[in-house]
């Protein structure tokens, strides 16, 4: 492939973004490929491990260290102030 055909690949989709992480919220909704559940105040949230992982370096290092993690079973609110 030569440079200009790579860029009109890449000029099609500007905003491809969106559409993956509308696809993922979709599969997340459908509970395909999730594979995390994180409880918070009784309230069962299933999530994908790497979209949490890009979103919180906390979340990401514990998932690198603890690889037997396949449901954290409890996430404490800390009371405000």
């Amino acid at each position: 492939m030569e440079d200009e055909e790579i860029m009109e690949c890449i000029q099609e989709f500007p905003e491809h973004y969106k559409v993956i992480l509308d696809r993922l919220n979709e599969q997340r909704e459908q509970d395909q490929f999730t594979d995390i559940t994180l409880i918070v105040d009784g309230h069962h949230f299933k999530a994908h491990k790497a979209v949490l992982a890009a979103c919180s370096h906390v979340l990401s290092t514990l998932f690198q260290h603890r690889k037997d993690i396949d449901l954290l079973e409890r996430v404490q609110r800390r009371p405000p102030g």
